[in-house]
């Protein structure tokens, strides 16, 4: 193997590592919110493999942006196949960083 690909294999680990730990950090330390998909992106790579975006909106409830309506992208969408726009989950959000979103689970007879 060429050092280039080492180095490329290294910085694709790096980088999944770090996805990854935002996520759990994310998950353990974030404020729980409802929240509604609001649209689905669908993006086909090379390999025809698909992938889906899903954007929600929420209201926040930290400190002084309490009730201030957010938009966010969830960071961890391989979760619900079948879901469509304008269903209700239950996410996690950081203050400091409130567009990137975790996905909790979907709300029960929503």
């Amino acid at each position: 193997m060429s050092p280039f690909a080492i180095i490329v294999l290294v910085f694709i680990a790096a980088a999944a590592i770090w996805i990854f730990g935002t996520i759990l950090y994310t998950k353990k330390n974030g404020i729980e919110a409802d929240a509604v998909i609001t649209r689905i992106r669908e993006s086909v790579d090379s390999d025809m493999d698909v992938t889906y975006e899903y954007d929600v909106r929420y209201i926040r409830s930290d400190g002084e942006m309490n009730g201030q309506e957010e938009e966010g992208v969830l960071s961890n969408p391989g979760f619900g196949k079948g879901l469509e726009v304008g269903a209700k989950i239950r996410i996690k959000y950081l203050p400091g960083n409130p567009r990137a979103v975790v996905w909790v689970k979907q709300e029960e007879g929503r």
